[in-house]
């Protein structure tokens, strides 16, 4: 029997959870390979991930033979972008800022301890044990390779550790989902945010296949297939002319020597085909404030050392006067939507309501209660690590706080990146309250926030939300969904710590990685540096505070104008993600796009910006498919490979 249209859009069986849990495993092994083993590329530090779409597409092209050859084999849209969503989630685990981070930590004190330091007598009594590894025997062939993780027990020093951390992650990703839900209706069905990042993977799946039948979607494609083609080429025949589209390949400030002008620093410039694709799907206003307010926050670099006031360390306080946008985001959107959670409110009371959670993946009150629980752990947790129970509650409040402003950021706009790197809570309490009035158990508390916390790339929380827009596009179940999540988030850990592991015993960590330790080097030699109590940390940094202060008070200021100015082009989130060491990869394509985009619609309409978006879809797929096809011919024949996207 025939399945009909609504079943191939919206089905989802049983064995798209089999399937999505069989790759997860195999995907955070190829993230680990070329994250921390090869090369690069680098695809969990921007929005969407290279791999995971190529998978996609891969599995795309098959489903299109089985429907045609074996229609009840054929897996439904739904099932397709539920199987996306979990491996998105899994390799946002395995991926450069997340449980990889983590893993650095886990051994590195113990390996780097010496007479020189005095860790051993200074914080080292104070780390948790049962979180770490501490045998230098199981460590040496961790770091310098040569070994396997099965030979000789290593395995067996790491079990334990790794269930405590999993049960963490877990109920970090348990606590997202839970706030996901209760903000999905107004994000989704009231507000009906566009959701940029999801379009190519909708248009990917859609049952009709318009897309694959599109002219301009493989024109885009075979242009960026070409360029990284033959880029790839070049790496082997270096008579090949490379074609540089990559930010390593050019500086503006190489030839600004004098000041003031050289305080702009490192200024690279790039091409990326598949950023301008994504650039192209930004609301005008957003694409325009990524690149304008970057080269504010360059402007205020110039003015500081013009003005000399780049002797107080880190004026003009970027980091901090984003952080402080950041806050103000999310605060804005909670005013602003203050009806719709008061609604939520009264159901969760079970009095007489607007909005009605039969849709959801749980009831309203089920996710509060799951979120406060969720949260609890979290702060028990870390209060077992040694951070005292009023810092830990701060420290996942910040944490929260920042990963709702992501999601929102990537619902609403969805721009290519949104790293906020040392922004987390580890960084912003010791500088907001100063080292003084922190204990020593404080200290060792906010290290391990650090792992979580460096950067806010590839974010589990934003893919949760993304999740439950397709489901409600195909019309299939948020409870699946959510399942889905979860699951990715338990099999994905536990994969990603493998993988890391596996390849780190076999090659060495310090031997053959790249970023072998560097995270845990930052980590531990800043707690190092703390422990003395420096007299500049000693007290709380009031410029960083002021500038905070500052930052939130302009985002806020940006957010009442845009409410009442119809076309105000400069956008509170392009202010807030600009000033990130990601934005100088992206900042050109963006700007291209822009140009592209805005004389679009100025001289074809809406109509001709609609009929252009398949080209636009079609760069993307096309760099990030060639891009992931050099990266398997290089593992599988262990030889160099051209990388399209670096770190």
């Amino acid at each position: 029997m025939k399945r009909s249209s609504l079943q191939y859009l919206s089905d989802i069986r049983p064995r798209a959870f089999v399937v999505g849990l069989l790759l997860v495993p195999l995907d955070n092994y190829w993230v680990i390979s070329m994250e921390k083993v090869h090369a690069g590329p680098f695809p969990t530090i921007i929005s969407i991930f290279a791999n995971v779409v190529f998978l996609l597409a891969v599995l795309a092209m098959v489903n299109s033979l089985l429907r045609r050859s074996l229609p009840r084999l054929a897996f439904s849209t739904a099932e397709m972008l539920l199987i996306y969503t979990m491996l998105a989630i899994g390799a946002s685990l395995a991926g450069h800022d997340m449980i990889p981070s983590l893993i650095m930590h886990m051994g590195h004190p113990w390996r780097y301890a010496g007479p020189e330091n005095k860790w051993e007598t200074t914080f080292i009594p104070y780390l948790p044990k049962w979180l770490m590894v501490s045998d230098k025997a199981v460590l040496k062939p961790f770091y310098e390779g040569g070994s396997s993780l099965y030979a000789d027990g290593n395995w067996r020093f790491w079990i334990g550790p790794v269930v405590y951390w999993t049960s963490f992650i877990v109920a970090l990703v348990f606590v997202m989902m839970c706030i996901n839900i209760i903000v999905r209706k107004q994000w989704i069905e009231r507000e009906r945010l566009t959701f940029p990042i999801v379009q190519l993977p909708l248009a990917m799946t859609e049952p009709k296949g318009e897309l694959w039948r599109n002219k301009l979607f493989w024109i885009g494609f075979f242009i960026a297939f070409l360029i990284d083609f033959v880029n790839g080429l070049a790496v082997y025949y270096p008579n090949i002319p490379k074609i540089a589209v990559g930010f390593e390949d050019h500086d503006l400030a190489s030839s600004l020597n004098s000041k003031p002008w050289n305080a702009i620093g490192w200024t690279p410039y790039s091409f990326y085909p598949f950023v301008i694709g994504l650039g192209y799907l930004l609301p005008a206003d957003l694409s325009f404030s990524c690149w304008f307010f970057y080269w504010f926050w360059k402007a205020q670099l110039v003015a500081t050392s013009a003005m000399a006031w780049d002797a107080v360390p880190e004026f003009p306080y970027i980091r901090h006067q984003a952080f402080g946008g950041y806050v103000a985001i999310i605060l804005t959107l909670a005013w602003s939507g203050r009806g719709y959670l008061r609604q939520v409110w009264l159901r969760i009371r079970g009095q007489q309501s607007e909005v009605d959670d039969k849709d959801e993946a749980m009831s309203y009150r089920a996710a509060l209660v799951g979120a406060i629980l969720g949260f609890a752990f979290l702060v028990v947790f870390m209060r077992r690590i040694g951070l005292s129970p009023m810092l830990a509650v701060l420290g996942f409040a910040i944490y929260f706080i920042l990963s709702t402003a992501i999601a929102r950021m990537r619902a609403e706009l969805g721009p290519p990146v949104h790293d906020l790197h040392f922004s987390g809570p580890d960084y912003m309490i010791t500088t907001s309250l100063g080292l003084g009035r922190l204990s020593n158990s404080d200290l060792v508390g906010l290290t391990y926030f650090y792992w979580f916390n460096r950067a806010y790339r590839g974010h589990p929380m934003p893919i949760g939300i993304e999740g439950m827009k397709m489901a409600q596009v195909t019309r299939s179940s948020q409870r699946s969904f959510f399942v889905a999540v979860m699951l990715a988030a338990l099999v994905g850990s536990i994969a990603a710590f493998w993988a890391y592991l596996h390849c780190a015993y076999e090659l060495g960590v310090t031997a053959k990685f790249r970023y072998g330790h560097s995270f845990a080097t930052e980590a531990f030699n800043r707690l190092h540096h703390w422990w003395t109590r420096p007299i500049q940390m000693y007290y709380p940094n009031w410029g960083a505070n002021a500038a905070m202060i500052s930052g939130f008070a302009f985002c806020v200021l940006l957010s009442s104008v845009r409410m009442r100015i119809f076309n105000f082009p400069f956008h509170p989130i392009g202010y807030a993600i600009s000033g990130s060491w990601s934005m100088n990869l992206v900042w050109a394509p963006i700007l291209i796009a822009w140009l592209l985009k805005v004389s679009t619609l100025r001289f074809g309409g809406l109509r001709l910006y609609k009929t252009a978006v398949p080209f636009f879809l079609g760069l993307i797929l096309g760099q990030m498919s060639i891009g992931c096809i050099w990266t398997l011919i290089g593992m599988a024949f262990k030889i160099p490979y051209y990388s399209f996207w670096g770190a």
